[in-house]
């Protein structure tokens, strides 16, 4: 059996803990944390590996970036960037040992705070029945272990997923309040929406972008459809009925980029086009096709949240 899967979940937990003792006596003497660019891309290859990693985890063709990772890792077993990108693709695939024995292959390798966060990501995820715990391990980490822009913004992104599943919802917007919504990544603002409308808040969601553009620069399809879904509450009308259409601009368009996907037969979007049926154009058989199509691949929280709401449909 792998040395990983006999480590039992307390012992993750006390290992997350001893990391935070640890850093406060050990803050002055560790070094900072590495950037996540520069020194760790010495070489050529390895950026060509990493960034062909990084193209093939986008595209959800995670069997293959792991090989490309683990190709660079048997050169170098403590190189940072693959090693996290190791840890999240095996978060996405749902295979939690594996991820966590990606965190651990950093212990006293690399500055402590990016060590025990990637752990406690893991020990979110690993044991949901103590999220609590480990939420509040990872607070206390944030508020008293000194760390990089990077790893902060990191850290901050982790505490808002686990503050959304612990139902904490404003908690989990608060975690983004240091800067606006537009400067965060499409994850972080997809959160943001998710926690507002969770608030039942849908005029905060549309607040977020102040016009409903039909052609030149769109969100993301992912942000699309959760603006879509909060007019769709403010209006109370589907997006099929007649009225003001200014009304329904986000409902329209998000019917047309799925109309899109849906005839490219596009894999990469089944989130977003279950999402779509399961929030927008209620059709509860293709919402739970396409949750089901996508949790095939990705198995993050936000995946479960929309299989669970398409089996809730039918």
């Amino acid at each position: 059996m792998d040395k990983v899967n006999r480590t039992p979940s307390a012992a993750l937990h006390s290992l997350a803990l001893a990391l935070l003792v640890l850093g406060s006596i050990a803050a002055t003497a560790a070094r900072a944390a590495p950037s996540f660019t520069g020194d760790n891309f010495a070489k050529d290859g390895e950026v060509t590996l990493l960034a062909a990693a990084d193209d093939l985890q986008y595209g959800h063709r995670f069997a293959d970036a792991l090989t490309l990772l683990d190709k660079l890792l048997t050169r170098q077993p403590q190189h940072l960037q693959a090693r996290l990108m190791q840890a999240r693709i095996h978060l996405a695939q749902g295979s939690l040992a594996a991820a966590q024995q990606s965190c651990q292959a950093l212990l006293g390798q690399v500055d402590i705070a990016i060590t025990a966060t990637c752990l406690l990501e893991v020990a979110g995820r690993k044991n949901p029945d103590r999220l609590e715990a480990t939420y509040t391990q990872l607070s206390r980490l944030y508020q008293q272990q000194p760390a990089g822009e990077t790893v902060r913004h990191w850290q901050q992104q982790i505490l808002a997923e686990q503050a959304f599943a612990l139902g904490d919802y404003e908690a989990a917007v608060g975690w983004f309040a240091d800067r606006d919504f537009a400067s965060h990544p499409v994850v972080n603002q997809k959160l943001m929406l998710d926690a507002w409308l969770a608030l039942q808040q849908p005029a905060q969601v549309l607040a977020a972008y102040t016009r409903c553009p039909q052609v030149g620069a769109l969100p993301e399809d992912s942000v699309i459809v959760r603006l879509a879904h909060a007019e769709r509450l403010m209006t109370a009308a589907p997006a099929t009925s007649t009225g003001d259409e200014s009304a329904q601009c986000w409902q329209q368009l998000a019917r047309d980029r799925m109309q899109i996907r849906i005839a490219r037969d596009d894999a990469l979007h089944t989130a977003d086009i279950g999402y779509y049926f399961a929030y927008v154009k209620l059709d509860p058989a293709q919402a739970l096709r396409y949750a089901e199509l996508n949790y095939q691949v990705a198995k993050e929280p936000a995946d479960q949240r929309l299989l669970d709401a398409a089996k809730d449909l039918l």
